[in-house]
């Protein structure tokens, strides 16, 4: 028995992750997906009486890799989370004996497989951020990246400089706390590119939203307006000898943003938090789980100026008895 396909490293689970084997004779075969790190089996698929077997694993690994939002201080931060290492093994049904092991991979969320070293984002690289929001990027390098943030004032230039200890994929979390007064802030991974920000007032109507990219990076982005918030609440009642008796309630809380007048370009990535897997809405370093209600992304045009409204509820109704 042995593998006849394996993907490539550093394949994007957007695309299919195909792995195909052989056996001599007909007959049943396993095939075992294996997180490395944690020897934890993901999963397994069977062949019956088949001499050849090609499968895909990615809709797998996709629903397994779940993103958890950087928080803390300017730096770099783990990406171990941010993607996956697995092997794939193959035996005969019944057996314990393993016939074939395919070299281990490491697969990376998004579409696209990076061309080192890149920012991997969907958000221009010149962006507005409130006074004390964060930011996180996401670097694919095959080095290790040194990553310089500048800051500046009427009156004061600052500059610190961060290393990160990896490579690969990295993560580097700006948090505009750590450069006070500052009015415009910039973000140079070398290689990997620059991201310039001007910071802007915060308003304490503005809904600061992160979601995971198509690309495979968590963006941010703050809506300036909250039309509206409802309240939606279900009943559930028996007939009893005195009456209706509610014996439980329901509540859920939607939210209603409006994004600033923004280009095309800005707008379509922002459309993205339609399809997103995961969405959070920020609340300093507080991340909270959000589903999104909108199941078509809305652009209003005003003359030439366009926004997107979007509806938002929280991932879990409060209930009780």
């Amino acid at each position: 028995m042995q593998f006849t396909q394996i993907p490539q490293q550093y394949a994007p689970l957007g695309q299919a992750i195909r792995y195909a084997v052989e056996q001599d004779a007909a007959g049943n075969l396993d095939a075992r997906i294996v997180e490395v790190n944690s020897e934890l089996l993901l999963g397994a698929k069977r062949f019956a009486e088949t001499t050849a077997a090609a499968f895909d694993i990615a809709p797998m690994l996709r629903r397994t890799l779940q993103f958890t939002p950087s928080t803390g201080a300017t730096g770099f931060q783990t990406a171990a989370e941010r993607c996956i290492t697995v092997r794939v093994e193959a035996l005969e049904t019944g057996s314990e004996i393993i016939a074939a092991t395919a070299p281990a991979r490491t697969f990376l969320p998004g579409n696209e497989t990076p061309e080192a070293p890149c920012i991997r984002t969907t958000m221009p690289l010149e962006r507005l951020i409130p006074e004390g929001a964060a930011d996180e990027l996401t670097l694919w390098s095959d080095e290790a990246c040194v990553v310089t943030v500048s800051g500046h004032s009427a009156d004061s230039v600052t500059a610190e400089n961060y290393q990160s200890e990896s490579t690969g994929l990295q993560i580097f979390r700006l948090d505009t706390r750590d450069f006070p007064a500052c009015e415009t802030l910039t973000v140079d991974a070398g290689e990997c590119g620059v991201v310039r920000y001007t910071v802007i007032p915060a308003t304490q109507e503005a809904v600061r939203m992160a979601w995971r990219s198509r690309c495979g990076s968590i963006e941010h982005y703050s809506f300036p307006v909250m039309r509206s918030t409802t309240l939606r609440v279900s009943r559930q009642r028996a007939e009893t000898a005195d009456g209706h008796l509610v014996t439980a309630v329901e509540t859920d809380r939607e939210t209603e943003l409006v994004s600033a007048y923004e280009i095309p370009e800005m707008l379509e990535t922002l459309a993205g938090i339609v399809t997103a897997p995961q969405v959070w809405r920020v609340d300093g370093e507080a991340y909270t789980p959000v589903d999104v209600v909108t199941e078509e992304a809305v652009v209003q045009q005003r003359g030439v100026l366009r926004a997107l409204e979007l509806v938002v509820r929280p991932k879990s109704s409060v209930s009780w008895n």
